[in-house]
């Protein structure tokens, strides 16, 4: 049905936000102005009313600061359909449509609250929340009613966050049921869709929970990973919706916390965060300050304004806590980062820094209050005030390309990221390029931003005349590119180090050019190395040309190289071998041997990168029939790194960098042709596509042979014959918040 909002000039306007506009969230965080008041309307009220106007009330008034400029800020809740939200600051009114339509059919965030086996049901509470007297604050029921608005005050900053960034309107959605509503102080026995919350009862009873070894911050503490660990196996215990197959995201409160005087400790608490992309992801947080969060939507403003000291005998977590409102703004902003680690964030900026403890109640608020902490005064916050509580620009669009942020519109996009590439072409100058296949978010040209471009403006291509970069940067250091991309990969690259390469051969008496690409992690130590190349394809003792039909992918805890074995018996090393291992065995306790069937062609691969100066440390490689083979040694620090051919490109060769001394595989790089271009027999002579490491080739006896080969094709034919996504293979990690093992993937040249 059609109406009109508003018929008369309204002194409101809002710059986060359109009327008539679609949202999928249940909390929307409004900001706008309102010019023309007087000096002491300081309030603005807002009320949520169903379509058409003078309908049903769905959320009751609730009023929010407004700065001395007439900013203003609001958290503003809508219900399943058409919305309309008055605003109303002294004689001026205005109405704002909001429709909003629930993702059920996306995966939400699960809240969980913990509770020992004998608990009391009771969490800290000091004198000035009536402590002992009412349990206003301190019951189960409080607990869960604070969790709740916690969480839609995670979603509207997120959702916002996301929004200011181009990245849409998204945030992750709650877990919803049928209950009596508890978000309005006003509307507590109304029935409707209210966030659930699950109860998870411990295995573990209030003592084995308030363990001081248990406690996070205890600086002795033997086992202070344990309540992330006992946390998740009581949720595997509870089951559905926490089963692995599901792939959870759960926010966990700790029930039981508890500071106790004595110890001058908080047990029962540790803030701490994983993720898990093969099963469930948590992150714990306790109730200790839980007393200082908002029941209702209503408390927000109050909860983040009140300078009243909460005293000694609650916990003054990490020394932060003054005041009520920082108290507030420390647990609900450090909860969220552990939910961050949760989704798959490592330690970035902002929010993931620990932006939140001074700045979290700017992002609810046009005006804050007095530190207690700091002593410094409160602010009126202004449209372009900076601050400290964001989310990291890579930490959102890893978000944004998780199915809790999904929106329907969303199209798909590739995982692939970015390539950084000289190309160099006939009679021009050389460029190097960046190159994707999504679109190009942000370019970090020695530690300067220098692309970043408004979602609409992004492109897939980015260039440099060499030149250019050789007149304007110091050749004597590292010139080091970063490229983030809209898929949320991000790939760097030495500039220098790739101009170094000698990125292709030319064929004598052709116009063939043979490209070659590599990941090298060389660094600018003294260590000698030994440069190779092998194709795959050699001249044999007779003079025929024979083709390759295995590769022995020889890993262990880091990359000792590779074998290209061939129709003839022999073989040739990708590296040079450890002078004291046999010629007959390089190495590699999770060594594979990949069978290459007449006709199908190397499409990736993929190496392990641990940082410069250390040996690569994994290799595997896909196959035009769909078999992916090898091991990649995934540690803290380590990205995977996919090297492929290019546009028109068929793989025919390796070729890389060993160390002198000890064999191990620094470099490792591939060598493509133009396909279909029949290469001449004379590209097999020539010595810079040759491995001149100085060991004969091993014939094996033809009994051995046969055992071998036959050993290669049952472990070939065992494979997964489908390509599988690298980033899925890694067990869950912590950092050292506990929080996600971040595997970067990143695609050099």
């Amino acid at each position: 049905m059609d109406y009109d909002i508003v018929s008369k000039p309204s002194m409101f306007t809002f710059d986060n936000i359109a009327d008539g506009e679609t949202v999928h969230q249940r909390a929307v965080l409004v900001t706008g102005s309102c010019q023309g008041l007087n000096a002491n309307e300081e309030t603005v009220k807002v009320l949520t009313k169903t379509c058409p106007p003078g309908h049903n009330i769905t959320f009751p008034e609730n009023v929010w600061p407004v700065s001395n400029e007439g900013y203003f800020k609001a958290l503003v809740l809508v219900s399943p359909g058409e919305n309309v939200v008055a605003f109303g600051a002294g004689a001026h009114e205005a109405e704002l449509r909001l429709t909003y339509i629930p993702l059920t059919q996306m995966p939400p965030l699960h809240l969980a609250v913990l509770v020992g086996q004998d608990s009391p049901l009771l969490v800290d509470c000091p004198p000035a929340k009536h402590a002992a007297l009412s349990s206003a604050h301190s019951s189960l029921d409080a607990a869960v009613a604070k969790f709740r608005v916690t969480a839609l005050m995670w979603q509207a900053l997120t959702a916002s966050e996301l929004h200011n960034a181009g990245l849409g309107r998204r945030a992750f959605r709650l877990e919803e049921e049928w209950g009596v509503n508890t978000l309005s102080r006003t509307a507590e026995e109304k029935m409707g869709l209210v966030i659930r919350v699950h109860l998870v009862k411990s295995s573990k009873t209030v003592k084995e929970l308030r363990d001081s070894q248990l406690a996070q911050q205890n600086p002795s503490a033997r086992r202070a990973n344990d309540l992330h660990t006992i946390f998740k196996q009581d949720l595997y215990k509870y089951g559905a919706p926490f089963v692995a197959e599901a792939k959870p995201i759960v926010a966990g409160l700790i029930l039981d916390a508890k500071y106790d005087i004595g110890q001058d400790l908080i047990l029962a608490h540790a803030a701490l965060g994983s993720h898990d992309p093969k099963g469930l992801s948590l992150g714990i947080f306790g109730s200790h300050l839980a007393y200082s969060w908002p029941r209702f939507v209503e408390e927000i403003p109050s909860c983040l304004l009140d300078t009243t000291r909460p005293g000694v005998t609650v916990g003054n977590d990490n020394n932060e806590c003054e005041s009520m409102w920082e108290a507030c703004t420390v647990g609900q902003g450090a909860f969220l980062h552990e939910v961050g680690h949760a989704f798959g964030a490592p330690h970035s900026t902002g929010i993931m820094m620990r932006g939140y403890s001074r700045d979290w109640a700017v992002c609810f608020l046009a005006r804050t209050a007095k530190s207690n902490k700091t002593g410094q005064q409160g602010m009126h916050v202004r449209p372009d005030t900076r601050h400290a509580c964001t989310w990291d620009l890579e930490d959102m669009l890893r978000f944004a390309n998780q199915p809790q942020f999904a929106l329907p519109q969303d199209e798909k996009v590739s995982r692939e990221p970015a390539e950084i590439k000289l190309e160099e072409e006939d009679g021009n100058e050389p460029l190097i390029v960046v190159a994707t296949t999504s679109s190009l978010v942000r370019i970090i040209l020695d530690q300067q931003v220098v692309y970043s471009p408004m979602p609409r403006e992004r492109t897939q291509r980015f260039s440099w005349k060499v030149d250019t970069l050789r007149a304007h940067y110091d050749r004597t250091k590292p010139l080091e590119c970063q490229v983030l991309t809209s898929n949320g990969k991000k790939v760097t690259q030495n500039i220098w180090q790739l101009l170094l390469q000698n990125s292709y051969v030319r064929i004598p008496d052709t116009n063939i050019k043979l490209l070659k690409k590599s990941i090298d992690a060389r660094g600018s130590g003294g260590t000698e190395f030994w440069s190779w190349t092998v194709m795959l394809k050699k001249r044999a003792r007779d003079g025929r040309l024979v083709a390759a039909n295995k590769i022995n992918l020889a890993v262990g805890c880091i990359l000792d190289g590779a074998e290209v074995y061939y129709k003839d018996g022999t073989k040739v090393p990708c590296s040079k071998r450890c002078p004291h291992e046999s010629e007959e065995y390089m190495g590699g306790h999770q060594a594979r041997r990949l069978a290459l069937p007449k006709g199908v062609e190397i499409t990736k691969v993929a190496v392990i990168k641990a940082g410069e100066g250390n040996p690569l440390a994994g290799l595997r490689m896909w196959l035009s029939n769909g078999v992916a083979m090898g091991a990649l040694n995934k540690d803290h620090g380590a990205e995977v790194r996919y090297l492929k051919p290019g546009e028109g490109q068929v793989i025919v060769g390796f070729h890389g960098s060993s160390d002198k001394g000890s064999g191990y595989c620094y470099e490792f790089g591939i060598v493509t042709a133009p396909k279909g271009r029949q290469l001449p027999d004379s590209v097999y002579d020539m010595p810079e596509l040759k491995n001149e490491y100085k060991t004969r080739s091993v014939r094996q006896p033809m009994a051995k042979r046969r055992k071998i080969e036959a050993d290669q094709q049952s472990v070939t034919e065992g494979e997964e014959s489908e390509e599988e996504d690298i980033s899925q293979d890694e067990d869950t990690g912590y950092d050292d918040d506990f929080g996600t093992e971040s595997e970067s993937e990143s695609e050099s040249e």
